[in-house]
């Protein structure tokens, strides 16, 4: 999906006043088992923009790249901020449905999400993305949570996701308030939680600043994370490898992140904010080196 660039700016512009306290003390609980497929690979996302699935006609390599995540030990999951499943990524791997935004409560998207659901055993479902960027309020994520989420943990044993917000402290102020509004019985399985870097900050304090932002929330809320979105904004290639690397390994490392996935699937950049620098494919579809390295190649 196409994400607005203004969303990611605010969300980084807002970083530092978030990281300036260091980091809390270990949290004192760990995840449970996060998911079934957990201990025989990695934590890694594959997040299959949208718009490559409309490629695959003109940029025939990218089925090549498709097929290439067969054999990955460190792919955990896939996702494309849809309800549906990208046909041409293998079914091997887990696919996490999104209600991306209310439209995707009914209709098609609504059916396809059913057919998921009831299908893929212990399906990891997310709801909704950067809905504070978007003006929807957290009240009324609520109702929709309670209406139709919900009755998926119910009927189909689905794992719910809580809305995913951005890094800005009005991401961190609407989740603390639609929180607020659930019974214990209503709380979601995991957070949703997106950090995009400053453009111009070294990686060795962003790296700092994503596992302070990180455990923090994880502290407060007690909750196994996944880690929507991340990426490091810089212009220099050896500052985004040393990002993504670093904060991968100790993402790795931390028995409450559930998932993580790293933006720039995709065959072009999407705004003038994402950086060249950060992309996992090339514009022939092919992987870059750093998206080898990402799928375990």
């Amino acid at each position: 999906m196409v994400l607005l660039r203004s969303i990611r700016q605010v969300a980084c512009l807002a970083a530092c006043v978030l990281f300036a306290s260091p980091i809390n003390a270990a949290p004192v609980e760990a995840a449970d088992a996060l998911s079934e497929r957990s201990s025989a690979g990695g934590k890694r996302i594959i997040l299959w923009e949208t718009s490559l699935s409309a490629e695959l006609k003109s940029i025939p390599a990218l089925l090549t790249a498709a097929a290439a995540l067969t054999s990955s030990t460190v792919i955990h999951s896939i996702t494309n901020w849809e309800t549906y499943r990208p046909t041409e990524l293998t079914k091997n791997l887990p696919f996490r449905p999104m209600v991306r935004t209310p439209q995707h409560l009914s209709g098609d998207n609504w059916k396809n999400l059913i057919s998921v659901v009831s299908s893929q055993k212990n399906t990891i479902v997310h709801f909704y993305n950067e809905p504070e960027m978007a003006g929807i309020s957290a009240a009324d994520a609520v109702a929709k949570w309670r209406a139709n989420m919900l009755p998926l943990r119910q009927k189909y044993g689905a794992k719910l996701v809580a809305p995913g917000i951005s890094s800005a402290p009005a991401g961190a102020t609407w989740l603390q308030t639609f929180m607020g509004m659930l019974a214990a019985n209503e709380k979601p399985d995991y957070l949703n939680l997106h950090f995009y870097t400053l453009q111009t900050s070294s990686s060795d304090s962003e790296i700092q600043n994503a596992k302070t932002y990180f455990t923090n929330m994880h502290n407060q809320y007690k909750l196994p994370i996944i880690v929507g979105e991340i990426a490091s904004t810089n212009r220099d290639g050896n500052q985004v490898v040393e990002f993504t690397k670093q904060v991968s390994s100790w993402l790795d490392g931390q028995s409450w992140i559930a998932e993580y996935g790293f933006f720039g699937v995709s065959t072009k950049v999407d705004d003038s904010f994402v950086s060249p620098a950060a992309q996992m494919l090339d514009a022939n579809g092919a992987w870059t080196a750093l998206g080898k390295w990402w799928i375990g190649k």
